[in-house]
């Protein structure tokens, strides 16, 4: 075993949700394992109150979000982290307003990762499920994707509401039902046969925990949980160089 491996420490916002931020958690110390034989990921973890972050979005009290989001992000930069991942699709959110209070910290977009692995596919035009805070081109992980270049799709109103609803009543609190797997299956097979979409974004880190590819083999799926805890690791062992996975014409702060 090499003991003079030197990591970055991550730090992992979450608690939006606890089975998503556990599952961060649960793949980036398997990946490390997996490039470095008998080592951990060194993770910092805070865990935020969904309940309350929840409220300010149905209010839509987005700057009372971020805010509530960059409390957490004090508490891990002074725990000594190197970089950060927000663990959920929608908390990017915060994104803005945590780089403005800490312009030097190294946040590793979830939409960076999966926009990395839609491109390396050569796929163009790609569907996007996730809460429907999410779901509107302004959002700040849909956007981020757009200056990739890419296409964005969304289901049909009546699909979105009832995609949104399964995550925050069901997935959030790590219910996963028959029913509403089936629901998701047949929801992305109607985007897919009526769009024609190359591909789609399991764009809430809850998805994965009720969808896998194998559910649906003939469409590709971009899980951006794996993605994102993907890239953790890449950046904490020093395996890639970030601006790779960034838009055109954004680089990372020095």
């Amino acid at each position: 075993m090499d003991t003079q491996v030197k990591q970055r420490v991550c730090g992992l916002l979450g608690g939006i949700a606890y089975a998503s931020t556990a599952d961060y958690y649960n793949q980036m110390n398997q990946l490390v394992s997996k490039f470095l034989p008998g080592h951990c990921s060194r993770i910092h973890i805070v865990s935020v109150d969904i309940f309350q972050y929840i409220e300010t979005l149905n209010n839509s009290q987005w700057a009372e979000a971020a805010e509530y989001l960059l409390e957490g992000v004090h508490q891990l930069v002074k725990s000594g982290i190197d970089f950060l991942l927000i663990c959920s699709n929608t908390g990017h959110i915060a994104a803005p307003r945590i780089l403005e209070y800490y312009p030097k910290l190294v946040l590793l977009h979830i939409s960076d990762a999966v926009a990395f692995a839609i491109k390396e596919k050569k796929l163009k035009k790609v569907g996007f499920f996730g809460s429907k805070f999410a779901m509107v081109s302004s959002s700040c992980v849909v956007e981020r994707l757009i200056q990739h270049g890419l296409e964005i799709v969304f289901p049909n109103n009546d699909d979105m509401e009832r995609v949104h609803q399964i995550i925050v009543d069901e997935l959030t609190i790590n219910v996963i039902t028959e029913e509403s797997k089936q629901f998701y299956r047949n929801a992305m097979q109607r985007l897919y046969d009526e769009q024609q979409v190359e591909g789609i974004v399991l764009g809430c880190t809850e998805i994965p925990l009720l969808v896998k590819q194998t559910d649906l083999p003939h469409i590709p799926l971009f899980d951006s949980t794996q993605l994102h805890a993907q890239l953790a690791v890449d950046y904490q062992l020093g395996r890639y160089d970030i601006d790779s996975f960034l838009p055109p014409n954004i680089k990372k702060v020095e």
